[in-house]
């Protein structure tokens, strides 16, 4: 008996969304505040998606097309988003931890006042996208197209961008090593008011 509970509790965490919720997003592409956790959306064409508020905890969005969708304080930890196409979505607040994301499309996307934590983007385009008061923890966006990039309020002490592209990119108000604001000027970036340290 104690094996049969064990076998049932596997299996629900391994399908922990909620079935409703999931039915309720795939017919109209909007589930505000819903648990869709671990869902399977890869391959999909998910455009002008409202996931306002979601919990998005290892979803899988691999090859999906989410472009201009809505997705304000979603909690993204573990997802998957390689190959995911999030041009001009709105990431605000948004919770990225953990996250797969090499090839992703985030080209015009708002990542304001979102938490970026434990990420390796490879081949991640940033061209356009807004980072206000943004918070990295050990984030590499190392070899990232980044041109045309805002970049305010932001301490860059633990996001790794050697490589990166950062053509016309605006920094602003951030914190960086002297290294990194050698880096930016050589990479013709429009920087100011900026701090930068030993």
């Amino acid at each position: 008996m104690k094996y049969f509970i064990l076998i049932i509790l596997l299996i629900s965490s391994l399908y922990s969304y909620n079935q409703e919720d999931l039915e309720k997003y795939l017919s109209t592409k909007s589930c505000e505040e819903c648990d869709l956790s671990m869902a399977n959306l890869s391959n999909k064409d998910l455009q002008n998606s409202n996931l306002v508020g979601a919990n998005l905890t290892g979803v899988n969005f691999q090859n999906s097309n989410l472009l201009k969708s809505n997705l304000w304080g979603t909690t993204l930890e573990n997802a998957n988003l390689n190959n995911t196409n999030l041009r001009a979505s709105n990431l605000e607040a948004s919770i990225l931890i953990n996250v797969q994301c090499d090839n992703t499309i985030l080209k015009g996307a708002n990542l304001s006042n979102a938490t970026l934590e434990n990420l390796k983007c490879e081949n991640l385009s940033l061209w356009a996208t807004k980072f206000l008061d943004t918070s990295f923890d050990n984030v590499d966006f190392s070899n990232a197209g980044a041109a045309y990039s805002i970049f305010d309020s932001v301490n860059f002490t633990d996001l790794k961008i050697d490589g990166a592209i950062f053509w016309n990119a605006k920094v602003s108000n951030s914190i960086l090593s002297k290294q990194k604001c050698e880096y930016l000027e050589k990479e013709e970036a429009l920087a100011y008011e900026n701090r930068c340290e030993d």
